[in-house]
């Protein structure tokens, strides 16, 4: 045995001093504070984004609901900081009678409601911010990402909207493609109109559907200066009428001349000509069954609008316009977003 102790060694006991304790300790604490730092600086950088991607009414309305309480300066009972009262939600701090000094009022704190509560905000506060449904103020919007922008389910409701309006302007653009298609096999199938077919010129414009009747150099709705509609303008327009009169649009009526004018010393010119075209065209349309309701507009444009341009002269610039009116313009996307 004392052999064994001869080759161990003899025993040494260390005592560390409480400086030495102190030291090791300290050694770390530097990783604590830098944590802090980093926390702060994280801190600090959400609060400079906070404030540039926010109005002054929001960050007025944010500073709002981390101070709901008005301190009052009214000093009673243990004249504390309270002066022996709490604050509760029932109003605000008042002074005992007899006590002349004014008291600031206290406002309650705000309510955060959840799904299925009353959104009410409480006396004594008005929201800064109102909100679309009623919604008690900012704290709900940060939680439901909706602070910076136009609420998603606004956006969904404005998008819905736009849907509904762009399939009506569809449907009332297929509309209108089944009219023409109507007009042009009732002319097709009818053998003493068939070759007046190229008289009929249909196109969809920003107004509606234009049906123009134009003259032609073997036909003309009227004779030479007259008003009064011969028998094969009035059956063309009694096709275009019987394809109209089941659609509940709107139309606009209007005359058109060539640029042949009647003399400097004339009392009657190509505008009033163009007018009393388009009243004939007018009566027609009525006595096939037209109802009178449905008229808007008739017009004479005397040589103005030319259909052949380049040719003020071309018989085809004599014709009668009828407009079937667009209710439902194609609407333009909310917020740049592409229709599905």
């Amino acid at each position: 045995m004392a052999r064994a102790r001869q080759q161990s060694g003899p025993i040494v006991i260390r005592r560390r001093s409480l400086a030495e304790d102190d030291e090791h300790e300290a050694a770390g604490t530097w990783k604590i504070a830098y944590a802090d730092f980093v926390t702060a600086m994280m801190a600090f950088f959400l609060l400079m984004w906070l404030i540039s991607v926010t109005t002054q009414e929001q960050r007025d309305g944010i500073s709002d609901y981390f101070n709901p309480v008005a301190v009052s300066q009214e000093r009673s009972g243990a004249d504390g900081m309270l002066a022996g009262r709490t604050v509760d939600e029932e109003g605000a701090l008042t002074s005992p009678a007899g006590v002349g000094e004014a008291t600031l009022p206290v406002a309650s704190p705000p309510v955060v409601a959840s799904v299925g509560q009353d959104d009410r905000e409480p006396a004594g506060r008005e929201d800064p911010m109102p909100h679309p449904e009623g919604s008690p103020g900012v704290v709900r919007d940060l939680l439901s990402g909706t602070l910076f922008g136009v609420p998603e389910r606004v956006r969904d409701a404005e998008y819905e909207e736009f849907l509904r309006r762009r399939e009506e302007a569809l449907q009332e653009q297929r509309t209108f493609e089944r009219v023409e298609r109507e007009i042009r096999a009732t002319l097709a199938s009818v053998p003493d109109l068939s070759p007046l077919a190229d008289s009929m010129v249909i196109q969809q414009v920003p107004e509606g559907l234009r049906i123009q009747i134009t003259d032609r150099p073997h036909f003309a709705m009227f004779a030479v200066g007259s008003a009064g509609m011969n028998e094969q303008g009035r059956r063309l327009v009694q096709v275009v009428a019987g394809v109209l009169v089941d659609v509940p649009n709107g139309i606009a009526i209007a005359g058109h001349t060539d640029a042949l004018a009647y003399s400097v010393d004339g009392r009657y010119g190509n505008w009033e000509l163009s007018s009393d075209r388009a009243n004939a065209a007018r009566r027609e349309l009525l006595a096939t069954g037209l109802a009178p309701a449905r008229i808007v507009r008739v017009e004479g444009r005397a040589d103005l609008d030319h259909l052949i341009g380049q040719d003020p002269l071309d018989p085809r610039n004599r014709r009668i316009s009828i407009t079937l009116m667009r209710r439902a313009p194609m609407p333009a996307a909310p917020d740049g977003r592409a229709p599905d």
